[in-house]
């Protein structure tokens, strides 16, 4: 009676062997991998701050020009006393 409820338990157990067995070996080849992919997105996260850094100083430089602009137009439109 209680057999044919454990007919899936030896499958399992084989899985389960197999995949704990494999395990340390995928880890050692995904390593090297891991690190060059960390190792490039820092890359990128750098020259991404960079160009970040640029429009901010540029932005910078245009804000100033704008209250510079509108000291003039106001200077300009101000009737003369």
């Amino acid at each position: 009676m209680w057999m044919p409820m454990w007919w899936w338990l030896i499958p399992l157990m084989i899985f389960l062997m197999m995949r704990g067995r494999h395990r340390p070996a995928l880890r050692r080849l995904g390593g090297a991998g891991e690190r060059e992919i960390v190792a490039e997105l820092r890359r990128t996260v750098d020259d991404q701050r960079g160009c970040i850094e640029e429009l901010e100083g540029r932005l910078t430089r245009v804000e100033e020009g704008l209250e510079f602009a509108e000291r003039l137009l106001v200077e300009r439109s101000a009737p003369a006393t």
